[in-house]
């Protein structure tokens, strides 16, 4: 993993964190095109807490500048 990727898989962590969604740093993030990263993540809300039904999804991440934007697959930002 490049220093690059490890830097973002750093800042992914802890954006991920402040929307309550679970992210796998083992899973490295994919580029698809100039400061943005598609990833995976399981939203960790009363649904998944109280029923279990727990769901993966694919959120992409934009990078550019300072901060990091995470999007939904439908393009809402978080």
């Amino acid at each position: 993993m490049t220093s690059e990727l490890q830097g973002l898989v750093g800042r992914l962590i802890a954006k991920c964190d402040e929307h309550n969604l679970a992210y796998d740093s083992s899973v490295q993030p994919v580029k698809v095109g100039p400061d943005c990263y598609y990833f995976y993540a399981t939203p960790v809300d009363d649904k998944c807490h109280k029923l279990g039904f727990c769901k993966e999804e694919k959120f992409y991440a934009l990078t550019g500048g300072e901060t990091i934007q995470i999007m939904t697959e439908d393009t809402h930002k978080l």
